[in-house]
């Protein structure tokens, strides 16, 4: 009877729980979701993590390659981050191009860890305008169930966490950079940018970490990006209902918490290894 009534009236069914301060899979309003982290996952990867978010699942593999320093930043190397959301992982994604939402969020996960100064991207310089290192990071989703952007981060980070480069020199006769054979120390993160995704209903009822059907039933969806420090990387609301504006200390208040459960998890799955 219940699963008939959500099929017919899925916004109503959703509602009568909303009003009893509760969800449907048991959580309450603002609670998140359940958070597993695995580091080392991609053998062939310079650096990787897996991030179950729920029934979210996103994978990140970073691969290293040479490059030229920018004439306005000589010293500095790169992070291109890049989200892939393939078709296997929702029936909401078609195959082909890459789709307005995986570009959006692509160019959002390199705001947020731009904002975040992450770590010091000098780290990556290995000859002042001449080499430097840039870290190519393949965000893909394997399941879409919602909260997506927070997982991508987390996976982010993570990956940067078990990151290992290979020791190099500049060989001066032949102009070319060349491995040593030992491999350098990690790169050291000065702080964990994370995301908390939040949905509103009914323009008034805000929820934390939706899953895939929240999000769809939801009048809209933001993001709060923050550090595990406390610091504010950016607030991001495409669209959907207005957010209020006099809550939003409590979201960050929220997003922070989450933030410092993450690096937790983050620095017990590198330990494990």
């Amino acid at each position: 009877m219940a699963s008939d009534y959500k099929k017919v009236h899925p916004k109503e069914y959703y509602r009568r729980f909303l009003n009893e301060g509760v969800r449907p899979d048991g959580r309450a309003l603002r609670e998140t979701l359940p958070m597993m982290i695995n580091v080392g996952s991609i053998g062939t990867a310079d650096g990787s993590a897996l991030v179950r978010l729920g029934g979210t699942c996103v994978i990140c593999g970073i691969k290293a390659e040479l490059a030229q320093p920018t004439t306005g930043q000589p010293d500095r190397g790169y992070l291109v981050p890049n989200v892939e959301l393939p078709a296997l992982s929702s029936s909401k994604f078609r195959p082909g191009p890459p789709s307005e939402e995986a570009q959006v969020l692509s160019q959002w996960v390199n705001n947020m860890a731009e904002n975040s100064g992450m770590f010091p991207l000098e780290q990556l310089c290995i000859d002042k305008a001449r080499f430097c290192w840039v870290l190519y990071a393949d965000i893909t989703c394997l399941n879409y169930d919602g909260s997506v952007a927070d997982a991508c981060l987390a996976a982010l980070v993570a990956a940067l966490r078990n990151l290992r480069l290979p020791a190099v020199k500049v060989d001066e006769e032949e102009e070319k950079v060349v491995r040593t054979g030992s491999m350098q120390p990690a790169l050291k993160l000065t702080c964990y940018p994370s995301a908390l995704s939040f949905a509103v209903f009914d323009d008034s009822i805000i929820v934390s970490n939706p899953n895939g059907e929240e999000e769809k039933l939801s009048t809209g969806v933001f993001q709060v990006a923050v550090t595990d420090s406390g610091a504010l990387c950016g607030v991001h609301k495409p669209g959907g209902s207005p957010l209020d504006h006099s809550a939003l200390l409590d979201y960050v208040q929220q997003a922070v918490r989450h933030a410092r459960t993450v690096r937790q998890l983050v620095d017990k799955a590198v330990q494990s290894l």
